[in-house]
């Protein structure tokens, strides 16, 4: 558990991401636009978190049908963060959403329909990108995501775990407020 934990907790700050180069590495002024004029074009982070928050309950309730038993927990806390690079020059927010952790492991013979549908409710948040860590009997763990972070993970080795990740977005509030007055020379 502890292991599995660890590596989605890895994989959910963008360690191993094709998504970010470096994380640290401030972006220019150019890049810090395109990516604020990209925020501007996605649902709220309050319409986000809903739609991650429904794609993760309807994951696990597809999971529940196909391992009789599986029973599901939260666990961690609903936790909100700032953007990583390119985003963390604009005012965009994240939340980490708690995770859920069933003491049950997905059957090798369940897992590709289990990966299908998860596919199909990633992609339904943009979330079409897919890294696997490991896809092995008794140890699968998949990440889909997204270029404005958003993330689903599931991983299943021992117990199941499901994380996910709004990904950048501007608060509602943020989205309706009025521009800042635009900034006179001084002589």
């Amino acid at each position: 558990m502890a292991t599995i934990t660890a590596a989605v907790a890895l994989t959910l700050t963008g360690c191993g991401s094709d998504v970010l180069d470096d994380p640290y590495e401030q972006p220019g002024e150019s890049d810090t636009a395109k990516a604020a004029a990209t925020l501007a074009s996605l649902p709220s982070l309050e319409d986000t978190e809903a739609q991650v928050k429904n794609a993760v309950d309807q994951l696990s309730q597809y999971i529940s049908t196909m391992v009789p038993g599986a029973r599901w927990e939260q666990t961690g806390d609903r936790m909100g963060s700032g953007c990583l690079r390119p985003y963390n020059g604009t005012d965009g927010d994240l939340v980490y959403l708690p995770r859920y952790v069933a003491e049950t492991q997905i059957p090798d013979n369940v897992w590709p329909q289990v990966f299908e549908r998860a596919k199909e409710l990633a992609a339904t948040l943009g979330a079409t990108g897919v890294e696997r860590f490991h896809d092995e009997p008794g140890n699968h763990d998949v990440r889909f995501y997204s270029k404005e972070g958003t993330t689903i993970h599931l991983a299943a080795g021992g117990n199941t775990v499901l994380a996910s990740i709004t990904g950048c977005r501007l608060t509602q509030a943020k989205m309706t407020a009025p521009p800042p007055p635009p900034s006179t020379p001084h002589p």
